[in-house]
């Protein structure tokens, strides 16, 4: 597979760029064009549609967000073509792009950083309502370099409705209000925007709740309950009488039905201003974002490493069986105290856009934000919780870009990030030690447009600095190089061919050189490692698009080269012991950041067949696949937590007011594994969604349907940290009415 890749990107370039008869042949003069992919990508500097964009785009609109959303960003989004959730809770659902998660992923919400914690654990919620979505954009290639030189995977840029971007007459405005089964949950909001001369406002609010999730069978997985059954087998302390009472007990105690402690609940407020002239805009916006939710699959009362415990084996044998009936009971307890996370995000948000202006510059925009994040994790049952860990992260992120006048043929966006944040964790499982952190660069992206298509290179070069608030832990001061190319080859009116090739560095983040303590999210006691240095990788993406036609859609290939790649490897206990003789494991998993050379390679596939098109009645089928492939060249091994390969398809009716839509998803099981990883079977998703749309004279409401996992099938994606204990939810249907004004 992998060799058929490399000759399939070397052929699929040779083909688009040496043979100009292609781009001369069409034989489909007398089809009928359906425009497709003629939307606008802001994350591009050049605002371009998504058909004319060099670099591979996902695009999903309000139309489409409304079936899709979920009470995560990462589950809003799962399912498009490269993109996964990491799936750790309702609450706590992060994008996963071609297997890269964390900072290699960036999370943007206008343009600008969130300032949540999302990326420095699993468990960890991004704090945007999907329900606020105005649009999303996943960007890769060199308009990645706009917003940072980690977003290896991709740039998520989430457009919600907390910030104006355009002049508004009158008043207009969206309610909603749904009821989920599988959790009852209830969710709704209104959005209401308003303007007259130039001057506009916005108003959102909007709240959910859910309780524990249903499953369609037990928690753990079979693999799960394999692995604690040898271990209760192995166990020397007890005699076989009691043994086998122990593991019969353990069986009952297993959960079976509902998720415990899936609940999640959230509330945002929203409120925005703004100026539009023909010349110029302003907006400003402050928003407000609360959840608070469980944290399944996992408990703090550690102590449940089998090698750890066998180690301490014969220091407690001598007691072990005058306490050892008060220990189980009390391990009992302290296994059973379940987590829940208090999240609130406060944002400051400023756009400014002046156009025309004469001079060098074109146009010119200033993206600006200011957040006060807070979360805390809370220990024990409802009523009776602890604080346990707090997670603090505050500080602005200004970027100043400007697309200048046309120099020869070449147009261009130039500009400035600015990013200075402080982080603090206090708490008895502060893994990371409180920082400071700044990040300043420089950013060139500029596009020829040919006879025959275009071409982009872009640069950035930025400086990072993270600065330990203990003296006793080295500063950490980075220079980082990206550089990125790529072309745009016509071979047809409505048929591209386009190329990346980029060279990337991504500077160590705090977690990865300064963590050292129980890691609640993974399950694990985590260290870092001051050592490492700057992450490169050079990367190629070659993609295939159609937009308009009975044929729509996108191919794409890529492939990345590491070295240096960055990862958790395991440690095992007697290292441990000998390296940090005073520290106390807690009996998990121990990992400690390494560096490595490291490969992903994999394909993504996004098409759509129109079968019946007129004004009047649509029939489409769209067909989505992927797949990515990861490994340790270092060790010749697999890399862990690599999503596993899907292929679905959906079928899509409308006719006047009427909308259905039908479709499944399979993933296949996973079968290469990195070393100590446990299998993952395969399993069919599948959905369906009804949507009645009634306009009332200026008005319109929507009553809608959607079904989920339908067939109710146990569910457990492969690169969840916790998929052995927390299974997707079981079968959902979902009922809802959303009105237009």
């Amino acid at each position: 597979m992998k060799s058929y890749l490399k000759y399939l990107y070397i052929y699929c370039f040779t083909a688009g760029t040496l043979n100009p008869a292609l781009a001369q042949h069409d034989g489909h003069d007398e089809e009928e064009i359906i425009d497709l992919l003629q939307v606008n990508i802001t994350a591009s500097p050049f605002a371009l549609l998504q058909a004319d964009v060099v670099v591979p785009t996902n695009s999903v609109y309000a139309a489409e967000l409304r079936k899709s959303r979920q009470s995560s960003l990462g589950a809003t989004l799962d399912g498009h073509p490269g993109i996964h959730s990491s799936s750790y809770a309702p609450g706590a659902g992060r994008p996963v792009i071609r297997g890269f998660d964390g900072d290699r992923v960036s999370i943007l919400q206008n343009g600008t950083d969130t300032f949540d914690v999302s990326f420095t654990s699993p468990d960890h919620g991004v704090a945007i309502e999907p329900m606020m979505i105005s649009k999303i954009e996943v960007i890769r290639g060199p308009a990645t370099l706009l917003y940072g030189n980690a977003a290896m995977g991709g740039v998520v840029n989430v457009i919600d409705k907390s910030l104006l971007r355009e002049r508004i007459e009158g008043v207009v405005g969206e309610a909603e209000f749904k009821h989920g089964s599988v959790s009852e949950e209830n969710a709704g909001g209104i959005s209401v925007q308003g303007g007259q001369d130039g001057f506009a406002w916005s108003l959102n609010y909007h709240k959910r709740d859910s309780e524990d999730y249903e499953i369609p069978g037990f928690s753990e997985s079979k693999f799960q309950s394999a692995s604690e059954e040898e271990r209760h087998e192995e166990e020397e302390h007890e005699d076989e009488e009691e043994h086998e009472e122990e593991e019969h007990g353990h069986d009952e105690e297993k959960a079976f039905g509902t998720l415990e402690n899936s609940f999640n609940g959230s509330e945002t407020f929203a409120l925005s201003a703004g100026w539009f002239s023909e010349s110029a805009s302003y907006s400003l916006a402050f928003s407000q974002f609360d959840s608070f939710y469980g944290v399944p699959g996992h408990a703090h009362g550690h102590g449940h490493e089998e090698g750890h415990e066998e180690e301490h084996e014969g220091e407690e044998e001598s007691e072990h069986e005058e306490e050892h009936e008060g220990e189980e009971e009390s391990e009992h307890e302290e296994e059973e105290e379940s987590v829940a996370i208090d999240l609130k995000n406060q944002r400051n948000a400023l756009r400014i856009e002046w156009v025309d202006i004469g001079g060098f510059f074109e146009t010119v925009e200033l993206d600006a934000s200011y957040a006060d994040y807070e979360h805390t994790e809370l220990e024990g049952e409802a009523g009776a919780r602890e604080v346990g860990t707090v997670f603090e992260r505050d500080g602005f992120d200004i970027r100043f870009s400007g697309i200048h006048q046309p120099i020869d043929d070449w147009s261009g966006a130039i500009g400035v990030d600015i990013k200075d944040e402080s982080f603090k964790a206090t708490g008895e499982e502060a893994f990371i030690p409180s920082n400071d952190k700044s990040n300043y660069a420089l950013f060139a992206v500029e596009r020829l447009e040919t006879l025959w298509g275009a071409a982009e290179i872009g640069g950035r070069v930025e400086n990072q600095t993270l600065d330990p608030d203990d003296p006793g832990i080295r500063k950490n001061d980075e220079t980082t190089f990206n550089l990125s190319a790529g072309i745009l080859r016509h071979l047809k009116t409505d048929e591209t061919f386009s190329a990346n090739v980029s060279y990337n560095q991504r500077a160590p983040n705090a977690t990865e050189l300064f963590a050292f303590g129980p890691h609640v999210g993974t399950s694990s006691f985590e260290i870092g490692n001051p050592d490492l240095g700057k992450e490169k990788s050079l990367n190629v993406d070659v993609s295939w698009r159609k937009s308009a036609g009975y044929l729509t859609g996108e191919f794409t290939v890529f492939y990345s080269d590491f070295h240096d790649y960055v990862f958790l490897e395991h440690m095992d206990h007697e290292t441990f012991e000998t390296l940090y003789q005073d520290a106390d494991d807690e009996g998990l998993e121990i990992l400690m950041a390494e560096a490595a050379d490291a490969e992903f390679y994999g394909l993504e596939l996004d098409l759509r067949i129109h079968i019946i098109d007129t004004p009047i009645q649509r029939l489409h089928l769209d067909v989505t696949a992927d797949q990515t492939r990861a490994t340790n060249k270092s060790e010749n091994t697999n890399l862990p937590r690599i999503p596993t390969r899907r292929i679905g398809g959906r079928l899509e009716y409308e006719d006047g007011p009427w909308n259905l839509g039908l479709g499944a998803r399979h993933h296949a099981k996973a079968s290469n594994l990195a070393p100590e990883e446990s299998p993952t079977d395969s399993y069919m998703l599948v959905f369906a969604d009804v949507t009645y749309h009634l306009d009332i004279g200026e008005n319109a409401v929507e009553l809608f349907a959607i079904g989920r996992n339908l067939s109710d099938e146990e569910a457990r994606p492969h690169n969840s940290f916790v998929k052995d204990l927390v299974p997707l939810p079981g079968r959902s249907v979902e009922l809802g009415v959303r009105v237009f004004f």
